[in-house]
Protein backbone atom coordinates (compact mmCIF):
# COMPACT_ATOMS: atom_id res chain seq x y z
CA UNK A 1 0.00 0.00 0.00
CA UNK A 2 1.26 3.44 -0.89
CA UNK A 3 1.70 5.69 2.16
CA UNK A 4 1.87 9.49 2.19
CA UNK A 5 3.93 11.34 4.75
CA UNK A 6 2.05 13.89 6.83
CA UNK A 7 2.35 17.23 5.05
CA UNK A 8 3.66 15.66 1.83
CA UNK A 9 2.54 17.12 -1.54
CA UNK A 10 0.66 13.91 -2.35
CA UNK A 11 -1.21 14.10 0.95
CA UNK A 12 -2.14 17.75 0.32
CA UNK A 13 -3.31 16.93 -3.20
CA UNK A 14 -5.59 14.17 -1.90
CA UNK A 15 -7.06 16.41 0.81
CA UNK A 16 -7.78 19.20 -1.67
CA UNK A 17 -9.32 16.76 -4.14
CA UNK A 18 -11.84 15.58 -1.53
CA UNK A 19 -12.38 18.98 0.14
CA UNK A 20 -13.28 20.87 -3.05
CA UNK A 21 -16.44 18.93 -4.02
CA UNK A 22 -17.40 18.50 -0.36
CA UNK A 23 -17.47 22.27 0.28
CA UNK A 24 -19.16 23.01 -3.06
CA UNK A 25 -21.93 20.44 -2.46
CA UNK A 26 -22.41 21.69 1.12
CA UNK A 27 -22.70 25.30 -0.07
CA UNK A 28 -25.20 24.48 -2.80
CA UNK A 29 -27.26 22.34 -0.39
CA UNK A 30 -27.34 25.06 2.28
CA UNK A 31 -28.46 27.70 -0.21
CA UNK A 32 -31.09 25.58 -1.93
CA UNK A 33 -32.61 24.13 1.25
CA UNK A 34 -32.84 27.43 3.16
CA UNK A 35 -33.43 29.57 0.06
CA UNK A 36 -31.10 32.11 1.67
CA UNK A 37 -27.80 32.80 -0.04
CA UNK A 38 -26.15 34.48 2.92
CA UNK A 39 -22.61 34.19 4.29
CA UNK A 40 -22.85 30.45 5.07
CA UNK A 41 -23.58 28.97 1.60
CA UNK A 42 -21.47 31.60 -0.15
CA UNK A 43 -18.58 30.96 2.25
CA UNK A 44 -18.75 27.21 1.65
CA UNK A 45 -18.79 27.75 -2.11
CA UNK A 46 -15.78 30.06 -1.82
CA UNK A 47 -13.89 27.46 0.20
CA UNK A 48 -14.75 24.77 -2.34
CA UNK A 49 -13.64 26.95 -5.24
CA UNK A 50 -10.40 27.84 -3.46
CA UNK A 51 -9.69 24.17 -2.70
CA UNK A 52 -10.29 23.28 -6.34
CA UNK A 53 -7.95 26.03 -7.53
CA UNK A 54 -5.25 24.98 -5.05
CA UNK A 55 -5.62 21.35 -6.17
CA UNK A 56 -5.03 22.34 -9.78
CA UNK A 57 -1.96 24.38 -8.82
CA UNK A 58 -0.62 21.61 -6.59
CA UNK A 59 -1.27 18.97 -9.23
CA UNK A 60 0.72 20.93 -11.80
CA UNK A 61 3.64 21.16 -9.37
CA UNK A 62 3.62 17.53 -8.27
CA UNK A 63 3.07 15.94 -11.66
CA UNK A 64 5.54 17.09 -14.28
CA UNK A 65 3.84 17.75 -17.58
CA UNK A 66 0.43 17.49 -15.97
CA UNK A 67 -1.20 19.97 -18.35
CA UNK A 68 0.39 18.38 -21.37
CA UNK A 69 -0.97 14.93 -20.75
CA UNK A 70 -3.66 13.61 -23.04
CA UNK A 71 -5.75 12.49 -20.06
CA UNK A 72 -5.58 15.99 -18.55
CA UNK A 73 -6.65 17.61 -21.80
CA UNK A 74 -9.51 15.14 -22.21
CA UNK A 75 -10.67 15.68 -18.61
CA UNK A 76 -10.38 19.46 -18.99
CA UNK A 77 -12.49 19.39 -22.16
CA UNK A 78 -15.09 17.26 -20.40
CA UNK A 79 -15.19 19.61 -17.41
CA UNK A 80 -15.49 22.71 -19.62
CA UNK A 81 -18.25 21.01 -21.62
CA UNK A 82 -20.18 20.21 -18.43
CA UNK A 83 -19.73 23.80 -17.19
CA UNK A 84 -20.92 25.17 -20.54
CA UNK A 85 -24.00 22.92 -20.52
CA UNK A 86 -24.84 23.91 -16.94
CA UNK A 87 -24.41 27.60 -17.80
CA UNK A 88 -26.60 27.20 -20.89
CA UNK A 89 -29.30 25.45 -18.87
CA UNK A 90 -29.10 28.21 -16.27
CA UNK A 91 -29.56 30.90 -18.94
CA UNK A 92 -32.49 29.01 -20.47
CA UNK A 93 -34.08 28.60 -17.02
CA UNK A 94 -33.61 32.32 -16.28
CA UNK A 95 -35.17 33.35 -19.59
CA UNK A 96 -38.03 30.88 -19.10
CA UNK A 97 -38.74 32.32 -15.66
CA UNK A 98 -38.44 35.90 -16.86
CA UNK A 99 -40.31 35.56 -20.13
CA UNK A 100 -42.48 32.51 -19.55
CA UNK A 101 -45.03 31.37 -22.10
CA UNK A 102 -47.90 29.28 -20.76
CA UNK A 103 -50.63 27.47 -22.63
CA UNK A 104 -53.78 26.83 -20.61
CA UNK A 105 -55.47 23.73 -22.02
CA UNK A 106 -58.09 23.39 -19.27
CA UNK A 107 -61.73 23.45 -20.29
CA UNK A 108 -62.65 26.60 -18.34
CA UNK A 109 -59.27 28.40 -18.49
CA UNK A 110 -58.68 27.65 -14.82
CA UNK A 111 -55.05 28.82 -14.89
CA UNK A 112 -55.55 32.02 -16.89
CA UNK A 113 -56.06 35.39 -15.21
CA UNK A 114 -59.19 37.29 -16.19
CA UNK A 115 -58.85 40.26 -18.54
CA UNK A 116 -59.95 42.58 -15.70
CA UNK A 117 -57.14 41.29 -13.49
CA UNK A 118 -54.53 41.70 -16.21
CA UNK A 119 -55.70 45.25 -16.82
CA UNK A 120 -55.43 46.08 -13.11
CA UNK A 121 -51.92 44.62 -12.83
CA UNK A 122 -50.60 46.32 -15.95
CA UNK A 123 -51.79 49.72 -14.69
CA UNK A 124 -50.46 49.55 -11.14
CA UNK A 125 -49.00 52.97 -10.34
CA UNK A 126 -47.27 51.97 -7.09
CA UNK A 127 -45.54 48.91 -5.61
CA UNK A 128 -47.87 46.36 -4.02
CA UNK A 129 -46.78 43.57 -1.68
CA UNK A 130 -48.85 40.53 -0.72
CA UNK A 131 -47.99 38.97 2.65
CA UNK A 132 -49.28 35.43 3.15
CA UNK A 133 -49.09 34.50 6.84
CA UNK A 134 -48.78 30.74 6.64
CA UNK A 135 -45.99 28.44 7.80
CA UNK A 136 -46.61 26.05 4.90
CA UNK A 137 -46.51 27.85 1.56
CA UNK A 138 -49.27 26.42 -0.62
CA UNK A 139 -48.11 25.53 -4.14
CA UNK A 140 -51.50 26.65 -5.43
CA UNK A 141 -51.15 30.07 -3.79
CA UNK A 142 -47.58 30.42 -5.02
CA UNK A 143 -48.64 29.60 -8.59
CA UNK A 144 -51.40 32.22 -8.47
CA UNK A 145 -49.09 34.90 -7.04
CA UNK A 146 -46.43 34.08 -9.64
CA UNK A 147 -49.03 34.74 -12.35
CA UNK A 148 -49.77 38.13 -10.80
CA UNK A 149 -46.06 38.96 -10.51
CA UNK A 150 -45.39 38.19 -14.17
CA UNK A 151 -48.25 40.41 -15.30
CA UNK A 152 -47.24 43.35 -13.09
CA UNK A 153 -43.46 42.99 -13.50
CA UNK A 154 -41.59 44.87 -10.77
CA UNK A 155 -44.61 46.53 -9.13
CA UNK A 156 -45.96 43.35 -7.55
CA UNK A 157 -44.20 41.17 -5.00
CA UNK A 158 -45.23 38.55 -2.48
CA UNK A 159 -43.83 36.83 0.58
CA UNK A 160 -44.81 33.81 2.65
CA UNK A 161 -44.35 34.47 6.36
CA UNK A 162 -44.48 32.14 9.34
CA UNK A 163 -46.37 34.20 11.98
CA UNK A 164 -44.79 32.17 14.78
CA UNK A 165 -41.29 32.87 13.47
CA UNK A 166 -42.04 36.58 12.98
CA UNK A 167 -44.56 37.49 15.72
CA UNK A 168 -43.78 41.22 15.55
CA UNK A 169 -44.83 41.39 11.89
CA UNK A 170 -47.94 39.34 12.60
CA UNK A 171 -48.86 41.70 15.43
CA UNK A 172 -48.27 44.75 13.22
CA UNK A 173 -50.91 43.55 10.76
CA UNK A 174 -53.20 42.09 13.46
CA UNK A 175 -52.92 38.55 12.12
CA UNK A 176 -54.94 36.16 14.27
CA UNK A 177 -54.88 32.89 12.31
CA UNK A 178 -52.88 30.95 9.77
CA UNK A 179 -53.67 31.64 6.15
CA UNK A 180 -54.60 35.30 6.48
CA UNK A 181 -53.36 37.49 3.62
CA UNK A 182 -52.44 41.17 3.88
CA UNK A 183 -52.19 43.31 0.73
CA UNK A 184 -49.96 46.35 1.32
CA UNK A 185 -49.54 49.47 -0.81
CA UNK A 186 -47.87 52.38 0.94
CA UNK A 187 -49.75 53.02 4.18
CA UNK A 188 -52.93 51.25 3.06
CA UNK A 189 -53.68 47.59 3.73
CA UNK A 190 -56.41 45.13 2.83
CA UNK A 191 -57.07 41.87 4.64
CA UNK A 192 -58.19 38.62 2.99
CA UNK A 193 -59.45 36.09 5.53
CA UNK A 194 -60.75 33.41 3.17
CA UNK A 195 -58.84 31.11 0.82
CA UNK A 196 -56.71 33.12 -1.59
CA UNK A 197 -58.15 33.34 -5.10
CA UNK A 198 -58.32 35.71 -8.04
CA UNK A 199 -61.87 36.70 -7.10
CA UNK A 200 -60.76 38.15 -3.74
CA UNK A 201 -57.15 39.18 -4.48
CA UNK A 202 -57.91 41.47 -7.44
CA UNK A 203 -60.61 43.50 -5.61
CA UNK A 204 -58.20 43.86 -2.68
CA UNK A 205 -55.53 45.16 -5.07
CA UNK A 206 -57.95 47.71 -6.47
CA UNK A 207 -59.04 48.94 -3.05
CA UNK A 208 -55.52 49.23 -1.69
CA UNK A 209 -54.29 51.22 -4.71
CA UNK A 210 -57.37 53.37 -5.20
CA UNK A 211 -57.91 56.76 -3.63
CA UNK A 212 -61.66 56.27 -3.90
CA UNK A 213 -63.42 55.57 -0.60
CA UNK A 214 -66.89 54.05 -0.41
CA UNK A 215 -69.21 56.34 1.52
CA UNK A 216 -72.08 54.43 3.12
CA UNK A 217 -74.84 56.49 4.76
CA UNK A 218 -76.92 54.80 7.49
CA UNK A 219 -80.34 56.35 7.99
CA UNK A 220 -81.26 57.60 11.47
CA UNK A 221 -84.41 58.90 13.14
CA UNK A 222 -86.45 55.67 12.98
CA UNK A 223 -84.84 53.75 15.85
CA UNK A 224 -82.52 51.87 13.48
CA UNK A 225 -79.78 49.52 14.70
CA UNK A 226 -76.80 51.51 16.06
CA UNK A 227 -73.27 51.18 14.68
CA UNK A 228 -71.77 51.06 18.15
CA UNK A 229 -72.93 49.28 21.29
CA UNK A 230 -73.53 45.75 22.49
CA UNK A 231 -75.14 42.60 21.14
CA UNK A 232 -77.97 44.50 19.43
CA UNK A 233 -75.62 46.76 17.43
CA UNK A 234 -73.77 46.52 14.12
CA UNK A 235 -70.36 47.28 15.62
CA UNK A 236 -68.65 44.09 14.39
CA UNK A 237 -69.64 44.51 10.75
CA UNK A 238 -68.88 48.22 11.04
CA UNK A 239 -65.27 47.36 11.96
CA UNK A 240 -65.02 45.00 9.00
CA UNK A 241 -66.28 47.70 6.66
CA UNK A 242 -63.84 50.28 8.00
CA UNK A 243 -61.00 47.80 7.39
CA UNK A 244 -62.07 47.86 3.74
CA UNK A 245 -61.92 51.66 3.49
CA UNK A 246 -65.68 52.13 3.78
CA UNK A 247 -66.61 55.40 5.47
CA UNK A 248 -69.74 55.03 7.63
CA UNK A 249 -71.85 58.17 8.00
CA UNK A 250 -75.24 58.97 9.60
CA UNK A 251 -78.08 60.37 7.50
CA UNK A 252 -81.24 61.97 8.86
CA UNK A 253 -83.40 62.46 5.79
CA UNK A 254 -85.77 64.91 7.46
CA UNK A 255 -82.96 67.16 8.66
CA UNK A 256 -80.92 66.88 5.46
CA UNK A 257 -83.83 67.06 3.07
CA UNK A 258 -81.86 65.30 0.33
CA UNK A 259 -79.49 62.43 -0.40
CA UNK A 260 -75.82 63.56 -0.28
CA UNK A 261 -74.16 63.70 -3.70
CA UNK A 262 -71.18 61.66 -2.48
CA UNK A 263 -73.33 58.77 -1.24
CA UNK A 264 -72.30 55.45 -2.78
CA UNK A 265 -74.89 53.45 -0.85
CA UNK A 266 -77.74 54.13 1.58
CA UNK A 267 -78.41 51.60 4.36
CA UNK A 268 -81.73 51.24 6.21
CA UNK A 269 -80.91 48.87 9.08
CA UNK A 270 -83.89 47.58 11.04
CA UNK A 271 -86.11 50.65 11.52
CA UNK A 272 -88.74 50.43 14.27
CA UNK A 273 -90.65 53.54 13.20
CA UNK A 274 -92.06 54.26 9.72
CA UNK A 275 -90.42 56.50 7.16
CA UNK A 276 -92.52 59.50 6.19
CA UNK A 277 -93.72 59.87 2.60
CA UNK A 278 -91.15 62.62 2.03
CA UNK A 279 -88.34 60.31 3.14
CA UNK A 280 -89.60 57.43 1.00
CA UNK A 281 -89.80 59.75 -2.02
CA UNK A 282 -86.19 60.81 -1.46
CA UNK A 283 -85.09 57.16 -1.48
CA UNK A 284 -87.16 56.41 -4.60
CA UNK A 285 -85.71 59.43 -6.39
CA UNK A 286 -82.21 58.37 -5.35
CA UNK A 287 -82.72 54.92 -6.89
CA UNK A 288 -84.16 56.45 -10.06
CA UNK A 289 -80.93 58.43 -10.42
CA UNK A 290 -78.88 55.22 -10.32
CA UNK A 291 -78.31 54.91 -6.58
CA UNK A 292 -77.76 51.86 -4.39
CA UNK A 293 -79.96 50.97 -1.42
CA UNK A 294 -79.68 48.26 1.26
CA UNK A 295 -82.86 47.49 3.21
CA UNK A 296 -82.98 45.28 6.33
CA UNK A 297 -86.63 45.04 7.36
CA UNK A 298 -88.16 43.00 10.18
CA UNK A 299 -91.47 41.19 10.68
CA UNK A 300 -94.43 43.14 12.08
CA UNK A 301 -92.73 46.52 11.65
CA UNK A 302 -94.31 49.19 9.46
CA UNK A 303 -91.26 50.72 7.79
CA UNK A 304 -93.34 52.92 5.50
CA UNK A 305 -91.48 51.71 2.40
CA UNK A 306 -94.22 49.60 0.80
CA UNK A 307 -94.51 51.76 -2.34
CA UNK A 308 -90.76 51.70 -2.90
CA UNK A 309 -90.69 47.90 -2.63
CA UNK A 310 -93.73 47.58 -4.90
CA UNK A 311 -91.97 49.62 -7.59
CA UNK A 312 -89.26 46.96 -7.55
CA UNK A 313 -91.68 44.02 -7.61
CA UNK A 314 -91.23 43.09 -3.93
CA UNK A 315 -93.61 42.52 -1.01
CA UNK A 316 -92.70 41.59 2.56
CA UNK A 317 -94.42 38.39 3.69
CA UNK A 318 -94.70 39.57 7.34
CA UNK A 319 -94.63 36.01 8.75
CA UNK A 320 -91.88 34.29 10.66
CA UNK A 321 -89.97 31.66 8.72
CA UNK A 322 -89.80 28.56 10.94
CA UNK A 323 -87.15 25.83 10.78
CA UNK A 324 -88.72 22.37 10.95
CA UNK A 325 -85.48 20.41 10.52
CA UNK A 326 -84.46 20.65 14.18
CA UNK A 327 -80.83 21.32 13.23
CA UNK A 328 -80.75 24.69 14.95
CA UNK A 329 -82.09 23.27 18.20
CA UNK A 330 -79.05 20.98 18.40
CA UNK A 331 -76.86 24.06 18.84
CA UNK A 332 -79.19 25.91 21.18
CA UNK A 333 -81.25 27.85 18.63
CA UNK A 334 -85.01 28.08 18.62
CA UNK A 335 -87.23 27.04 15.70
CA UNK A 336 -87.69 30.72 14.81
CA UNK A 337 -83.99 30.95 13.86
CA UNK A 338 -83.29 29.45 10.46
CA UNK A 339 -79.90 28.24 9.23
CA UNK A 340 -79.40 29.12 5.57
CA UNK A 341 -76.99 27.11 3.41
CA UNK A 342 -78.48 27.80 -0.03
CA UNK A 343 -77.39 30.91 -1.94
CA UNK A 344 -78.06 32.30 -5.39
CA UNK A 345 -75.47 32.75 -8.12
CA UNK A 346 -74.41 36.34 -7.50
CA UNK A 347 -71.19 38.34 -6.84
CA UNK A 348 -72.35 38.80 -3.24
CA UNK A 349 -72.46 35.06 -2.57
CA UNK A 350 -69.92 33.74 -5.08
CA UNK A 351 -67.57 32.24 -2.45
CA UNK A 352 -70.12 31.01 0.09
CA UNK A 353 -70.48 27.39 -1.11
CA UNK A 354 -72.74 25.94 1.63
CA UNK A 355 -71.48 27.98 4.56
CA UNK A 356 -74.15 28.56 7.22
CA UNK A 357 -75.76 31.91 7.97
CA UNK A 358 -78.30 32.50 10.74
CA UNK A 359 -81.50 34.53 10.49
CA UNK A 360 -83.56 34.97 13.70
CA UNK A 361 -87.25 35.72 13.19
CA UNK A 362 -86.83 36.41 9.47
CA UNK A 363 -89.59 36.91 6.93
CA UNK A 364 -89.80 35.79 3.34
CA UNK A 365 -89.86 38.21 0.41
CA UNK A 366 -92.50 37.78 -2.27
CA UNK A 367 -91.28 38.54 -5.77
CA UNK A 368 -93.33 39.81 -8.72
CA UNK A 369 -90.52 40.56 -11.20
CA UNK A 370 -90.52 43.85 -13.04
CA UNK A 371 -89.71 43.48 -16.72
CA UNK A 372 -85.99 43.68 -17.56
CA UNK A 373 -84.94 43.74 -13.89
CA UNK A 374 -82.23 41.25 -12.94
CA UNK A 375 -83.44 39.63 -9.71
CA UNK A 376 -81.39 37.06 -7.77
CA UNK A 377 -82.56 35.31 -4.59
CA UNK A 378 -79.25 35.52 -2.75
CA UNK A 379 -80.35 33.63 0.41
CA UNK A 380 -83.04 30.97 0.62
CA UNK A 381 -84.56 29.14 3.56
CA UNK A 382 -84.51 25.39 2.97
CA UNK A 383 -87.31 22.99 2.00
CA UNK A 384 -87.91 22.04 5.65
CA UNK A 385 -88.93 25.59 6.56
CA UNK A 386 -92.25 27.34 6.26
CA UNK A 387 -93.79 30.80 6.70
CA UNK A 388 -95.86 30.57 9.89
CA UNK A 389 -99.11 32.53 9.72
CA UNK A 390 -100.00 32.15 13.42
CA UNK A 391 -96.55 33.06 14.74
CA UNK A 392 -97.89 35.52 17.32
CA UNK A 393 -99.60 32.73 19.29
CA UNK A 394 -96.39 30.75 19.63
CA UNK A 395 -98.02 27.67 18.08
CA UNK A 396 -95.25 27.02 15.54
CA UNK A 397 -96.68 24.09 13.60
CA UNK A 398 -97.10 23.80 9.86
CA UNK A 399 -100.73 24.03 8.71
CA UNK A 400 -101.43 22.82 5.18
CA UNK A 401 -103.21 25.43 3.06
CA UNK A 402 -102.50 28.21 5.55
CA UNK A 403 -98.73 28.32 5.94
CA UNK A 404 -96.30 28.48 3.01
CA UNK A 405 -93.76 25.70 2.58
CA UNK A 406 -90.10 26.41 1.77
CA UNK A 407 -87.76 27.03 0.08
CA UNK A 408 -88.37 30.72 0.66
CA UNK A 409 -86.25 33.72 -0.39
CA UNK A 410 -85.27 35.86 2.59
CA UNK A 411 -82.81 38.10 0.74
CA UNK A 412 -82.83 39.38 -2.84
CA UNK A 413 -80.54 41.52 -4.98
CA UNK A 414 -81.91 43.48 -7.94
CA UNK A 415 -80.17 45.37 -10.72
CA UNK A 416 -82.20 47.74 -12.89
CA UNK A 417 -80.76 49.16 -16.10
CA UNK A 418 -81.81 52.80 -16.35
CA UNK A 419 -80.03 53.73 -19.59
CA UNK A 420 -77.51 52.31 -22.03
CA UNK A 421 -75.85 55.51 -23.25
CA UNK A 422 -74.32 56.41 -20.93
CA UNK A 423 -74.69 53.13 -19.00
CA UNK A 424 -76.53 53.71 -15.73
CA UNK A 425 -78.09 51.22 -13.33
CA UNK A 426 -79.71 51.17 -9.91
CA UNK A 427 -79.13 48.46 -7.33
CA UNK A 428 -81.26 47.25 -4.45
CA UNK A 429 -80.62 44.56 -1.82
CA UNK A 430 -83.41 43.62 0.59
CA UNK A 431 -83.16 41.36 3.66
CA UNK A 432 -86.27 40.15 5.47
CA UNK A 433 -84.39 40.48 8.77
CA UNK A 434 -82.00 42.93 10.41
CA UNK A 435 -80.88 40.92 13.44
CA UNK A 436 -78.69 38.64 11.29
CA UNK A 437 -76.00 41.36 11.11
CA UNK A 438 -75.90 42.19 14.84
CA UNK A 439 -73.06 41.35 17.20
CA UNK A 440 -75.17 38.83 19.12
CA UNK A 441 -75.74 36.66 16.04
CA UNK A 442 -72.13 37.02 14.88
CA UNK A 443 -71.06 34.99 17.93
CA UNK A 444 -72.36 31.81 16.23
CA UNK A 445 -69.44 31.73 13.75
CA UNK A 446 -71.52 31.72 10.56
CA UNK A 447 -70.92 33.76 7.43
CA UNK A 448 -73.41 36.48 8.34
CA UNK A 449 -70.70 39.13 8.34
CA UNK A 450 -69.62 38.12 4.82
CA UNK A 451 -73.20 38.32 3.61
CA UNK A 452 -73.68 41.83 4.98
CA UNK A 453 -70.25 43.19 4.01
CA UNK A 454 -70.38 41.71 0.50
CA UNK A 455 -73.85 43.16 -0.03
CA UNK A 456 -72.70 46.64 0.89
CA UNK A 457 -69.51 46.37 -1.18
CA UNK A 458 -71.46 45.17 -4.21
CA UNK A 459 -73.83 48.09 -3.85
CA UNK A 460 -71.18 50.74 -3.28
CA UNK A 461 -68.20 49.45 -5.25
CA UNK A 462 -69.79 49.16 -8.66
CA UNK A 463 -67.04 51.02 -10.54
CA UNK A 464 -64.61 48.23 -9.79
CA UNK A 465 -64.90 45.69 -12.60
CA UNK A 466 -62.99 43.07 -10.65
CA UNK A 467 -65.98 42.47 -8.38
CA UNK A 468 -67.53 40.53 -11.25
CA UNK A 469 -64.64 38.04 -11.30
CA UNK A 470 -65.96 34.68 -10.18
CA UNK A 471 -64.06 31.55 -9.23
CA UNK A 472 -63.60 29.07 -12.06
CA UNK A 473 -66.11 26.25 -11.80
CA UNK A 474 -64.33 22.94 -12.38
CA UNK A 475 -66.15 20.05 -14.01
CA UNK A 476 -66.47 17.06 -11.72
CA UNK A 477 -64.91 14.18 -13.66
CA UNK A 478 -64.67 11.71 -10.80
CA UNK A 479 -65.72 8.13 -11.45
CA UNK A 480 -68.53 7.10 -9.14
CA UNK A 481 -67.78 3.45 -8.31
CA UNK A 482 -70.12 1.16 -6.45
CA UNK A 483 -68.87 -1.19 -3.73
CA UNK A 484 -68.54 -4.23 -6.03
CA UNK A 485 -66.55 -2.35 -8.68
CA UNK A 486 -64.30 -0.82 -6.03
CA UNK A 487 -63.50 -4.26 -4.59
CA UNK A 488 -62.72 -5.72 -8.01
CA UNK A 489 -60.45 -2.77 -8.78
CA UNK A 490 -58.71 -3.20 -5.44
CA UNK A 491 -58.16 -6.94 -6.02
CA UNK A 492 -56.82 -6.30 -9.52
CA UNK A 493 -54.32 -3.64 -8.41
CA UNK A 494 -53.20 -5.39 -5.20
CA UNK A 495 -53.20 -9.06 -6.27
CA UNK A 496 -53.78 -9.70 -9.97
CA UNK A 497 -51.46 -7.04 -11.39
CA UNK A 498 -48.45 -8.15 -9.30
CA UNK A 499 -49.25 -11.79 -10.16
CA UNK A 500 -49.20 -10.97 -13.88
CA UNK A 501 -45.77 -9.38 -13.51
CA UNK A 502 -44.46 -12.27 -11.41
CA UNK A 503 -45.90 -14.83 -13.85
CA UNK A 504 -44.33 -13.06 -16.84
CA UNK A 505 -40.94 -13.03 -15.13
CA UNK A 506 -41.29 -16.72 -14.25
CA UNK A 507 -42.19 -17.57 -17.84
CA UNK A 508 -39.17 -15.71 -19.22
CA UNK A 509 -36.90 -17.47 -16.71
CA UNK A 510 -38.32 -20.88 -17.60
CA UNK A 511 -37.89 -20.37 -21.34
CA UNK A 512 -34.30 -19.19 -20.97
CA UNK A 513 -33.55 -22.15 -18.75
Amino acid sequence: MKRFALGSPERLTTVLLWAAPLFIIAGLSAGIVTNRWNWLPLGLLALGGSALLLWLIQQSRVSTGFWGRRSTQTSTNAILTVIAVIALLGIINFLADRYSVEIDLTENRAFTLAAETRDVLQHLDQPVQVLVFDANASSRDRLLLEQYRRQANSRFSFQFIDPQAQPALAKKYNVTQMGQVIVVAGEKTQRIDEELSESNLTPALIRVTSDRTIRAYFTTGHNELPLIGGAASLSEVAKLLEQRDVKLLPLNLLEKGRIPEDANVIVVAGPRQPFLRLEEDLLKEYLNRGGSLLLMLDVDVNAGLEDLLKNWGLTLDNRWVIDGSGVGQQVGLGPDTIIVTTYGNHPITQRFAQGPSLFPRAQAIRIDPVKDDNIVEIALAGPQTWAETDWRSGNLEFTEGVDTKGPLPIAVAITRQLSDHPPKEARLVVFGDSEFATDGVMAYQGINSDLFVNSLLWLGDRDQKALSIRPRQTTNRRLQLNVTTSRWLEMFSVFLLPLIGFGSALLVWWRRR
